[in-house]
């Protein structure tokens, strides 16, 4: 039977809750079946030898139901439930799912009105004006989708960082326990820490590379293996990512690294400098007056070269070879400096707008003090303004916050506080009114609709929230999803200024497909003065570990501990919130 990767699992499971979406389900069906997606695309393991190892009940998310439903999936290739579900809708809506921004309804409306087959007789219907003249829909919206398919087209194969990362130690830890290998690293953008990369090159150390290599094709996880020589070999994975292994002596090690993690522009300038002082680079070391010279590690190899050592996440002309020149690079951050995290949603049933946490308050302090953390911001979604009145919203804070309290009151080691993740809304208003604010330490405030704004009236909503004296900090400032929707366009310089002058803290956040703040905006933040800070937007307990993912953004823009507020003390971090 076809080994069955966890993308496609994830793809099976959206596309059952778009078809229960479609036939006005059962919300928390819905949800459930979004809940189990969403799990599965961003598992660090495979959830089929999951499966055949007996381990699904290890996975948040993951009920009994869904497990039954896995189960057959894996035993019979599909799921006699999931056939019956989807079977009277037409199949080019899910595929018209993949298209960015496209929901379940309106894929449906379109595939059975117009009677598509795919997304190609969908750009033809929006080119030529079908679609405008379908009830609901009109000029702006046929030319919207046209621009969707047209992102769509352009996809390239990459993976998210946080899928390619797990992947990439699985090997390394499994490449270590051959005594032959020295080291093992990831190369290229992945050990850059890049936000999405391509396929997973990694390089080893060994003086007996036959005996590494031999070890790697015996990986649990190769599917096939498409090529092997005396220092190098190519798979793929059951999951279809492919894998490529250098191998070199340790003598030669530091060189390949260096060459091969690139990026491609900071070794084109690292190659014009060593030009202009008479030394040629390689992947097999620097050549000096006729001499080849070898390097063990990297800091011996920038040290030859009269250079301060480069992190890896700086690598990308930027300024830091001039920096390295005069040692007058960042001390970066780790996940080490992180005192807490206040960015984190609980199963509370506050009614919110958006999705509830799957974990109770109570496990996410445990897990926060697991961590080593002095603090932990509780920050569920705001109580939904479309369902709510004012005063029920008040009273569901209310409720909530006696919780917290009680929660505060029996917990010693850490200190807890009470937030919300608020809503900037289309009209640039608070979700929240400012009688439910005063009863929080706070709240963080962020874009969850209209996102393809005009850029002045984004950067509005922005400004507007950092005027609260409520709002601490904006979370995930871009709004983008990588590989599904472009950032939102604002004003940058003009909300940096702001910030600084509210005391309002930019967001760095770290759930997989965010990683927002984008790196760029890191570094040119920090510049104008702006205070940053990392947080996990997790909304089950195992991604409380994602910190490490917002950390490499905040390498990346050149951040060092003094630029994070959640790197402060708790009597200094709880200054920002005056409690």
């Amino acid at each position: 039977m076809k080994y069955i990767s966890n993308r496609e699992i994830a793809k099976l499971f959206h596309s059952v809750a778009a078809a229960y979406t479609v036939k006005n389900g059962d919300r928390f069906k819905i949800l459930a079946y979004e809940r189990a997606a969403d799990s599965i695309d961003k598992a660090t393991s495979e959830f089929k030898d999951l499966w055949e190892e007996g381990n699904l009940d290890s996975v948040p998310g993951i009920g009994k139901g869904i497990q039954a439903h896995l189960d057959e999936l894996f035993t019979r290739g599909k799921v006699a439930h999931f056939e019956t579900v989807k079977k009277d809708l037409p199949q080019s809506m899910f595929e018209f799912l993949d298209i960015p921004g496209m929901g379940p309804k309106t894929a449906y409306i379109l595939a059975s009105k117009l009677k598509l087959k795919d997304i190609s007789d969908l750009e033809k219907a929006a080119k030529t004006g079908k679609i405008r003249k379908l009830p609901g829909f009109g000029l702006k919206s046929e030319s919207e989708i046209l621009a969707s398919i047209a992102q769509f087209k352009q996809k390239t194969n990459r993976y998210l960082l946080t899928f390619a990362f797990p992947i990439s130690q699985r090997i390394v830890n499994y490449l270590k326990q051959e005594k032959e290998c020295h080291e093992a690293l990831p190369l290229g953008s992945l050990r850059r820490m890049v936000s999405t990369v391509g396929d997973i090159d990694i390089a080893a150390s060994s003086n007996n590379p036959k005996k590494v290599i031999e070890h790697f094709k015996k990986f649990k996880e190769v599917d096939r293996i498409l090529g092997a020589g005396p220092m190098a070999s190519s798979v793929i994975l059951k999951n279809g990512l492919q894998i490529d292994l250098k191998v070199l002596p340790e003598d030669s090690f530091g060189a390949l690294l260096q060459h091969f993690t690139g990026s491609k522009n900071h070794n084109i300038a690292l190659r014009e400098y060593s030009l202009k002082k008479g030394m040629s680079l390689s992947e097999h070391g620097i050549k000096f007056k006729g001499q080849t010279q070898k390097f063990k590690d990297e800091e011996s190899f920038y040290k030859f070269l009269g250079m301060e050592y480069i992190e890896p996440e700086l690598r990308e002309d930027t300024g830091e070879i001039e920096a390295s020149l005069k040692n007058d690079l960042p001390h970066l951050i780790t996940t080490q400096d992180i005192k807490g995290d206040i960015h984190l949603h609980s199963n509370y049933p506050i009614e919110p707008s958006h999705d509830l946490g799957t974990g109770s308050m109570e496990q996410i302090v445990k897990k926060a003090k697991e961590l080593g953390y002095d603090y932990v911001g509780l920050s569920d979604h705001s109580p939904s303004v479309s369902t709510h009145s004012k005063q029920q919203i008040i009273d569901l804070i209310k409720r909530r916050t006696e919780k917290i309290e009680q929660i505060n009151d029996s917990e010693k080691g850490i200190r807890i506080l009470n937030l919300l993740e608020i809503d900037i809304l289309a009209n640039g208003e608070l979700s929240v009114p400012d009688e439910g604010l005063k009863l929080l330490d706070g709240c963080l405030a962020g874009i969850h609709s209209s996102h393809n704004q005009a850029r002045d009236l984004i950067t509005k909503r922005i400004l507007k929230a950092c005027e609260s004296p409520y709002v601490k900090v904006i979370s995930h400032p871009t709004n983008r999803l990588l590989l599904q929707r472009e950032s939102s366009d604002a004003n940058w310089p003009e909300v940096f200024e702001s910030c600084v002058k509210t005391k309002t803290l930019l967001e760095i956040n770290a759930w997989p497909n965010r990683l927002d703040l984008p790196d760029v905006l890191v570094k040119d933040a920090i510049s104008t003065g702006v205070k940053l800070i990392i947080n996990t937007d997790s909304h089950a307990i195992d991604q409380m570990d994602n910190m490490k993912y917002g950390v490499s953004v905040a390498r990346r823009g050149w951040a060092e501990p003094k630029n994070i507020a959640n790197t402060l003390p708790w009597l200094e971090f709880s200054k920002i919130f005056g409690v």
